[in-house]
């Protein structure tokens, strides 16, 4: 129990050691966690973080978020966006099983949400959204010869969407792509 709250309070880091692939020292590892973790409380009224955003084979924007209070439910609307969950899912690799709802404490990935951003907190965590880096090297796009500007844009955008450090903007007066980076 001492060692459970030094390691929560990072007072102190156990390690392990073996190989998964030859299935050597995974039981310890295992046996650690369990034994060394302490089970977090979570609130009752819905929470999320959102920390990372993708799309599908299909083109699907999905969400990727960690419940951190409550439940989600397909269908939910979220704050005051009135976008809704229309699908939770939870992958293993590229393979993924859709579920009605999912609990606190959870990651999974959702679709139906076009304005989110990672970084972002959903729920009773609305509020508490981190400063993210903003950046500062400035670039514009050279298009190769004979592409359209306008149609580009909408996918260097989902660029955007996905990597938090890079900002994308369309100056009109010079007909340009420019772009932001760390």
């Amino acid at each position: 129990e001492i060692l459970a709250e030094m390691i929560e309070k990072r007072l102190i880091v156990p390690c392990y050691f073996g190989s998964a692939l030859k299935l050597s020292g995974v039981e310890n590892l295992l046996e650690g966690i369990y034994r060394y973790s302490v089970q977090k409380d979570y609130k009752n009224e819905f929470g999320a973080k959102v920390f990372k955003i993708s799309r599908d084979d299909s083109g699907n924007r999905l969400t990727h978020l960690k419940v951190t209070g409550g439940c989600l439910k397909v269908k939910d609307i979220i704050d005051d966006s009135s976008e809704k969950i229309n699908q939770i899912r939870l992958y293993s690799g590229e393979k993924f099983v859709a579920v009605k709802e999912i609990t606190a404490g959870n990651i999974c990935t959702v679709t139906g949400l076009s304005k989110t951003f990672a970084g972002q907190s959903l729920g009773m965590d609305a509020d508490k959204d981190e400063k993210m880096l903003e950046p500062v090297l400035a670039y514009r796009i050279i298009l190769p010869e004979g592409m359209d500007s306008a149609q580009m844009l909408p996918k260097i955008k989902e660029l955007e969407e996905e990597d938090p450090t890079l900002s994308v903007s369309w100056q009109e007066e010079i007909k340009e792509i420019q772009v932001k980076i760390m």
